[in-house]
């Protein structure tokens, strides 16, 4: 009796903890789409990171260090460290996010995986330094914040949106199906490559 007991106990624990983490991120949800005008994380498909995987490795085999330009928990971050080998900056500006991330880069073993809790485009403006790959799953509306910190990149990968006034070095098909914005509307699964765009 004490030992189920005990268990009931833990279920309980664990239950309350999961629900209070999901009160903070809705909350975090509606922060970003309300104050940040900026868009809700949306999840990283298979397809989408098998692409840039096989983008990486094809035509940029030397690249060692990358940026994640909003990051969320890092599950992008993390696919394309272990798949390409490269060092990973993950740097993300919602809090409730970049802690799940540190907690699962932790207990994923990604070590070459590096959460920054920071506006990203604050913070690689005032980077001093060039990154090889920069990967921005960030949707539509954003993109167009790109284009100042180009020159701190030598190939810029967005998935999904591409950034306006700049013409991609390639485009590539991520695996057919489409992303679905909130309110804004569905975006088909591709990559937009530019490369050298900010010099």
């Amino acid at each position: 009796m004490t030992m189920s007991y005990n268990w009931f106990k833990v279920g309980l624990w664990v239950l309350g903890l999961f629900e209070i983490w999901v009160f903070i991120y809705v909350l975090e949800h509606i922060f970003s789409r309300r104050v940040k005008n900026q868009y809700p994380p949306v999840s990283c498909r298979s397809g989408h990171i098998r692409a840039l995987i096989r983008e990486i490795r094809t035509h940029y085999p030397n690249a060692k260090v990358g940026v994640d330009i909003g990051a969320g928990v890092g599950r992008l971050a993390r696919a394309v460290s272990r798949g390409t080998g490269m060092y990973i900056y993950g740097i993300e500006n919602m809090p409730v996010s970049i802690c799940v991330a540190r907690i699962l880069n932790f207990l994923t073993g990604a070590t070459r995986v590096r959460m920054i809790y920071a506006d990203a485009f604050e913070y690689l403006a005032n980077y001093d330094g060039r990154f090889d790959i920069g990967i921005a799953y960030l949707g539509p509306g954003m993109n167009y914040m790109l284009g100042p910190i180009m020159s701190k990149f030598r190939v810029v990968i967005t998935l999904d949106v591409e950034i306006p006034g700049l013409t991609p070095t390639r485009i590539i098909d991520a695996g057919g199906g489409y992303t679905r914005y909130h309110g804004v509307g569905k975006y088909p699964h591709r990559l937009f490559v530019y490369e050298n765009a900010g010099c």
